[in-house]
């Protein structure tokens, strides 16, 4: 390999799903969990952190996110969120400012079609 030639990153999406409640009690277990996978994984393009399915998001577990999506930048993975629109989550994630920062989305679906590269291709007739 050349050395001027820096090695790709192969594509993918790592989603995280986060369950029960992010708040003081667990977020140094979560996001150490979360941090590992980040570095130990071959090579995510996205981080998607679905809090979907949390029932309590603490501002101390926001800043916990913060935290990971800051690491996910330091090694050029792009981040965003999944959350449902109007739910305590989602206030909480605007409220921190989280949402200026990282991307939010109200589903799986759309936060994965936003990252991925759009390519015409024509059929012939």
């Amino acid at each position: 390999m050349r050395d001027d030639i820096a090695p790709e990153r192969p594509g993918g999406v790592l989603v995280v799903e986060v369950r029960g409640e992010l708040d003081i009690g667990s977020v140094l277990r979560w996001t150490t969990v979360v941090e590992a996978a980040i570095c130990e994984l071959p090579g995510p393009h996205l981080l998607a952190l679905d809090l979907g399915m949390l029932e309590f998001l603490s501002i101390r577990g926001a800043h916990g996110v913060a935290g990971v999506f800051a690491l996910c930048r330091e090694h050029g993975i792009a981040g965003c969120l999944i959350a449902q629109p109007g739910s305590n989550v989602e206030r909480v994630v605007r409220f921190t400012g989280l949402a200026a920062r990282v991307p939010v989305f109200a589903d799986r679906l759309l936060a994965t079609a936003a990252y991925q590269p759009v390519a015409v291709r024509w059929l012939p007739r």
